[in-house]
């Protein structure tokens, strides 16, 4: 793998990371289900499978059941129709229940599974406390603010920021619902070299993106031996591994959780909602497919604002940015530029 520093990191790979968050695991299968050719590391442990069962090799129906892997593959050819992972919440797979991803990267088809855990509120009731409450405010300042105050209120992240993008790249905090104790971001612009090329092409691939612990640790996928299977493409994978120079702005500032849905207006990366929170956090797969409705309500009530405003058709998207920020990591007391830029841009 390649060793990345401030002097390399706008060229990091962060969509093939050889490794995911070990929230849940990971198992890779050939195009049609049938197969496993590699797994995540911690995969005999979420999944609770007895220790000296054998992964690699063996027909995914042996690991899951033949109902599940039927549903499965069902799913994952509907998937394909919308370029979206095919979900599934609350399947039983031996004595536990899980919320399970599906989606494919080339040949090989990834799934996802995520111990279920204890819902305090169903997704619908989610949705509907989100579009129940955003209203329709008059401008897009006042959709941004109105929208940090929900997200916040409804997730109960310690800070939550609507981060906009500049023709030119760079970008501006444009809103903020916080802490009372947490200093504020308000109104601050930070380059376009702040958030690289790589991190933007994904942020548009896919939509929302959780760090549940970056403290936390990684789990590497491993693969039968024999002829090497290449890079793994994780781009649409929610457990995606998360860059270590990320992980290091985010300890540098004691956030240790965040999340960020992708604005997406007339097919442009628009600007962000970026979640911090100062100890982990877990969202659930349900939880977060119910904010991801988040971002096409936001877009929806964008077009109506700028229509009423006349600001319609957009500007002109912001450019890519293949340049990364080099700034140092080595004190808490960072910069404001240090603070936001790379917990805005979760890579």
């Amino acid at each position: 793998m390649m060793q990345v520093d401030l002097t390399n990191c706008d060229r990091e790979p962060i969509h093939i990371p050889g490794s995911i968050q070990t929230h849940g695991a990971l198992i890779v299968c050939d195009g049609n289900l049938d197969v496993v050719s590699r797994h995540s590391s911690n995969a005999v442990d979420i999944l609770r499978l007895d220790e000296h069962r054998r992964l690699l090799g063996n027909p995914l129906d042996q690991i899951v059941g033949r109902e599940n892997g039927h549903h499965f593959r069902n799913g994952l050819a509907a998937a394909q129709m919308t370029n979206r992972p095919a979900l599934f919440f609350d399947m039983a797979i031996g004595d536990d229940r899980f919320d399970v991803s599906i989606h494919r990267s080339g040949e090989e088809t990834l799934i996802e599974f995520e111990p279920k855990v204890v819902q305090q509120r169903q997704p619908i009731d989610l949705i509907r406390s989100i579009t129940s409450r955003i209203g329709q405010p008059d401008t897009v300042d006042a959709l941004a603010r109105k929208a940090a105050r929900l997200i916040r209120a409804t997730l109960g992240y310690d800070r939550v920021m609507i981060y906009r993008f500049e023709p030119e790249g760079s970008g501006q905090v444009i809103a903020e619902s916080k802490a009372a104790h947490l200093e504020s971001f308000m109104g601050q612009f930070f380059p376009a070299s702040d958030i690289p090329q790589q991190a933007r092409i994904l942020y548009l691939k896919s939509t929302i993106r959780i760090i549940s612990n970056a403290d936390g640790a990684r789990a590497p996928i491993v693969q039968a031996n024999g002829p090497d299977l290449g890079p793994l493409d994780l781009s649409l994978a929610h457990l995606r591994s998360v860059s270590p120079i990320h992980c290091e702005y985010l300890r540098n500032m004691g956030v240790s959780a965040s999340m960020s849905i992708s604005i997406i207006i007339d097919d442009a990366l628009w600007g962000l909602v970026a979640c911090h929170h100062y100890s982990p956090k877990y969202l659930d797969m349900a939880e977060r497919a119910a904010v991801e409705v988040f971002g096409e309500l936001f877009r929806s009530s964008w077009t109506c604002c700028a229509r009423n405003a006349g600001s319609w058709p957009p500007t002109p998207p912001a450019r890519l940015s293949t340049v990364c920020c080099r700034k140092r990591l080595s004190t808490r007391s960072c910069s404001i530029s240090c603070a936001i830029t790379w917990p805005i841009s979760p890579a």
